[in-house]
């Protein structure tokens, strides 16, 4: 079974199903990306996003590439409950990831590191950057250097 990574797109993966001949899908119910219906997808994961506490279903490829997103579940069980709706029989197709919150925090970490605060080491998920082609710099270190400017200039 080709199981996903901890996290997709910044969110901890909890559950996720492969489809195979006993599940079958209906076109209804399901996800419209830029303008096209998605259709039917290989695997499916719930996820709860990183820096919020809604759940989301990720459409995905055999390689857990994200191909859409369906997001606003208030539950594990509302997501299943409306993936079945358009994947009959994918209930009993789902298996918990066994990854823990923060075993998807650090593998999000590691995916950004190359693109964290040159002068905090804060990731993409922490901050919002202002990039150069070697340097970047997040939004708490602007203010936080602004702070320092101005506090020596009252000094004197």
């Amino acid at each position: 079974m080709n199981r996903p990574p901890p996290a997709l797109d910044c969110a901890h993966v909890i559950e996720f199903a492969i489809t195979d001949d006993s599940v079958t899908f209906e076109q209804r119910h399901t996800l419209n990306v830029g303008g096209e219906w998605l259709g039917e997808v290989s695997n499916l994961a719930i996820c709860q996003d990183l820096e919020k506490t809604e759940f989301l279903i990720f459409h995905c490829n055999p390689e857990w590439e994200v191909l859409g997103v369906a997001a606003g579940y208030g539950s594990i069980q509302e997501a299943k409950e409306r993936i079945e709706r358009s994947y009959h029989g994918i209930t009993s197709k789902w298996v918990a990831s066994g990854y823990s919150r923060e075993e998807a925090m650090k593998y999000v970490e590691n995916q950004f590191k190359d693109q964290s605060c040159s002068f905090c080491g804060r990731t993409p998920l922490q901050f919002q950057a202002v990039a150069g082609d070697t340097v970047r710099i997040c939004n708490l270190c602007v203010d936080s250097f602004y702070e320092a400017m101005h506090e020596s200039k009252n000094e004197t």
